[in-house]
């Protein structure tokens, strides 16, 4: 596909003209400390990667290929959409929607990351699209905010839609994501995206009212979700009920059920990725299709955290975390509108849900009413359902 060698070519001539701006920013001495680290990321960029192909004799060799970028922004916090592996012609594809606190600055992390799915899924049959093309929150007044979400998960709803035209016909495709991410591809699957699997690690939830995979997944997706012991993100339940008590959802162990930590051990909130952990393992089992080879879990944020005399601080985290939620979300909307309600207002379609919807609370609303079929027309009702408690509801 050309067009798509286009875009690679077009979007390392974006970095390569900044790379030359920056540069001469620095040698002139005009260049801050920001546009100073922002050069050693373009130069990082621009640096072809290392693969492993196998030549017409059958012998493996090491080849250098440019980095390939669907999409780059070197302004600001930076974007960018990279592509790892052939998305052409591979089996497989996956989709990494990173969390908070990352930039253009932070990206070769989040690429090492696309590559370790990559690898565990098998990489002769696996691309992986690392999609940073949001303003992720940086901080914890930010992470507490849905507006990054709201903001970037139409765009990543295009993206995933877009994907089909990218890739082979049959070609499966997994979004993954991991904490504030969760909540941007949440949204993207609200506004229309999809992917043939959804996989979430230490989500924080994806919004107040939804409380089983069937609010925001739509069949034949399937749901998968990873808490690991300890994970404060997803204890907190931020920004709704945590993924991990969905009924409908199928809870991966990031333990080895037969080893446990004598093997490579995953807790707190950001060991989901190590190399050769049953989290890892899994993720990529849920890319390549191996469904019947995932291993589960169902133990309790209770039986997670628990101390002496059996007391556990899970709990405790959860009600504190909720009732600072609701004082925040109270005083965000006093001091503004959330978008949702403010494309309502613009389309003259206030009223519509019944009054402004609280700034970082959208209830699958589209700011035009939902659609028939779609999770919110569910929610106008009042509909509420059962799902598996471990704490305070919020």
């Amino acid at each position: 596909m050309d067009e798509l060698a286009d875009r690679y070519r077009a979007n390392l001539e974006v970095l390569e003209a900044a790379r030359v701006r920056l540069q001469a920013a620095v040698d002139a001495g005009t260049a801050d400390d920001a546009e100073r680290r922002r050069l050693e990321t373009v130069k990082e960029l621009l640096t072809p990667v290392t693969e492993s192909t196998v030549d017409a004799e059958g012998n493996v060799v090491a080849v250098q290929r440019p980095r390939q970028f669907l999409k780059v922004d070197v302004d600001g916090q930076g974007r960018a959409v990279e592509v790892l592996g052939d998305v052409q012609h591979a089996k497989n594809v996956a989709v990494l929607v990173p969390g908070m606190g990352n930039s253009l600055d932070t990206f070769r992390g989040q690429s090492d990351r696309g590559g370790l799915i990559r690898q565990e899924a098998g990489p002769s049959e696996t691309a992986v699209v690392v999609w940073l093309d949001y303003d992720s929150p940086h901080g914890l007044v930010q992470a507490a905010s849905k507006d990054a979400a709201l903001e970037g998960g139409p765009r990543l709803a295009e993206f995933l839609n877009e994907l089909d035209g990218l890739k082979a016909d049959g070609a499966e495709v997994t979004a993954v994501a991991h904490s504030y991410g969760t909540d941007v591809l949440g949204q993207a699957l609200l506004d229309g995206g999809r992917a043939k699997r959804v996989v979430m690690t230490g989500s924080p939830g994806i919004t107040k009212y939804v409380d089983e995979a069937a609010d925001f997944v739509q069949p034949p997706t399937r749901l998968y979700v990873e808490r690991a012991p300890g994970d404060y993100v997803a204890y907190s339940e931020w920004h709704g009920p945590d993924p991990a008590t969905f009924p409908d959802a199928i809870r991966m162990a990031t333990n080895d059920p037969i080893a446990n930590d004598e093997a490579v051990s995953v807790h707190w909130h950001n060991e989901y990725y190590r190399p050769n952990s049953e989290a890892l393992r899994n993720i990529g089992r849920v890319v390549r299709g191996d469904l019947t080879s995932i291993t589960t879990t169902d133990t309790s944020r209770s039986a997670e955290t628990k101390l002496v005399l059996g007391a556990s601080w899970a709990g405790p985290l959860n009600a504190v975390a909720g009732a600072a939620s609701k004082v925040y979300d109270g005083v965000a909307s006093l001091t503004k509108p959330s978008p949702a309600s403010a494309r309502a207002a613009a389309s003259g379609a206030g009223g519509q849900g019944g009054g402004e919807l609280g700034a970082g609370e959208r209830a699958g609303a589209t700011g035009q009413g939902a659609a028939p079929g779609r999770p919110g027309a569910a929610r106008a009702t009042g509909v509420t359902r059962d799902r598996r408690t471990e704490g305070p509801r919020r």
